[in-house]
């Protein structure tokens, strides 16, 4: 089991893929770099500047029918009404590694005051490095639809992951670098649970579907 921990909070995952001798090279880069596009769930009519996100995903490889599991934190702070500034950063270990996750991102809003904010883009950098095999680098574009339903908020829309991945070691037959290109639709879904928000991520793409469950905390 692998430990994740950042200021406040625990993370867990059990069976996130990192060396090129345990499975496939393009699954586990691809893989990573899906995980790496989920964005924090951010309710644009909420009056609340700080919030703290953590959870976990599942990455379903369709070619491999597996399941791999990889631990999330996020952290997001309302600038003004229109924007907001989001961070990912954190670290995990396991049995031969030890992932180390540093990222930002924006999510902008549009509309004004009388407006109802009901249209967001994202635009968000991370890097994986603490690898022994490769290293990472995962941009993402998304744009999203806000709605309202009974007493849920949804998120719907569809999105571009583009990353470089640089391998450190020369004996797998691969290139020194891959790059590529990840197209998906999401849907996500955020409701009030006690003190908090409970919330559900989804991300498809043809080859793969991400589904990330989470727990938020907006401080004030």
């Amino acid at each position: 089991m692998l430990k994740t921990s950042l200021l406040l909070g625990f993370s867990f995952a059990e069976s996130a893929i990192f060396r090129f001798d345990e499975a496939p090279i393009r699954t586990i880069v691809y893989s990573s770099s899906f995980w790496l596009s989920g964005s924090p769930v951010i309710d644009p009519k909420s009056e609340d500047r700080l919030m703290f996100q953590t959870g976990y995903s599942s990455i379903f490889n369709k070619q491999e029918a597996n399941h791999w599991f990889y631990p999330n934190i996020d952290i997001g702070a309302k600038i003004t009404k229109n924007l907001c500034l989001t961070t990912k950063a954190y670290g995990f270990s396991m049995e031969k590694d030890s992932p180390q996750i540093l990222g930002a991102g924006i999510q902008y809003y549009y509309g004004t005051n009388k407006d109802t904010l009901d249209w967001s883009t994202c635009i968000q950098r991370v890097d994986l490095k603490g690898l022994e095999h490769f290293k990472l680098t995962s941009i993402t574009l998304d744009i999203r639809k806000w709605l309202s339903w009974n007493f849920m908020r949804l998120r719907i829309g569809a999105g571009f992951n583009f990353f470089e991945e640089y391998s450190y070691i020369e004996n797998y037959n691969i290139p020194n670098r891959i790059e590529g290109q990840i197209n998906f639709i999401g849907l996500d879904i955020i409701m009030p649970l006690s003190i908090f928000i409970f919330g559900m991520e989804t991300r498809i793409n043809p080859n793969r579907i991400s589904t990330t469950i989470f727990l938020q905390k907006e401080i004030f």
